[in-house]
């Protein structure tokens, strides 16, 4: 089978995208936007099997094809080369809680969806901010070398940060617990008071 499509407690992980072998006509049979009951879906294009390369334009209009329904928590994408697909930009996805992106090195921005708690970015070099997010409360930016700052995360207790070549400045984060920070070799000392409840270990 070209497409695997496994559900588990409303949760759907779309394999094998990558590669040419599904065709949005396809996709768009799938109607994930009606599918209220998801509460997650996770994109995988993967590596490519032949010679063949994928350009960024044709895996963003299969992107584009499976738009997932409004009311999903949990949304992930995973060695994509396109932008995010224009449903991505839509804020009516108002309950979404967990944003993954892997290996998307064409990606651009992080919507500023107001419900995010968790966002975890890894490999994503052209993203280069995030948004205000008021409840975001766990952060995970590995080998992002667009970021020279995080900032105005209010909620923040937990922020890791591994291979950040160009961050050199975070701002204050009055909730912060948790402060794992390695290979970020231009970041600035961060003064106490800008991490007030940090629990050092």
């Amino acid at each position: 089978g070209t497409k695997r499509l496994e559900q588990t407690e409303r949760e759907m992980s779309i394999e094998g995208l990558g590669g040419g072998r599904v065709k949005v006509i396809d996709a768009k049979k799938a109607q994930l936007k009606v599918k209220h009951e998801l509460s997650g879906v996770k994109f995988y294009f993967g590596e490519q099997d032949d010679d063949r390369v994928d350009n960024a334009s044709e895996e963003r209009g299969l992107l584009e094809a499976l738009e997932p329904p409004h009311g999903i928590e949990r949304l992930g994408f995973c060695d994509y080369k396109g932008d995010g697909p224009a449903w991505y930009l839509d804020t009516n996805y108002g309950e979404l809680q967990m944003l993954c992106l892997e290996s998307c090195p064409s990606w651009l921005t992080v919507i500023g969806i107001k419900s995010l708690e968790e966002l975890k970015v890894d490999y994503c070099p052209t993203l280069c901010e995030l948004p205000s997010m008021p409840l975001l409360n766990s952060l995970k930016i590995f080998m992002c070398d667009g970021f020279s700052t995080i900032g105005d995360l209010p909620a923040l207790k937990s922020l890791c940060m591994n291979y950040c070549g160009r961050l050199k400045t975070l701002a204050y984060m009055p909730a912060l617990e948790s402060l794992d920070v390695r290979d970020c070799n231009s970041l600035e000392q961060v003064a106490d008071d800008h991490m007030p409840a940090i629990k050092r270990t």
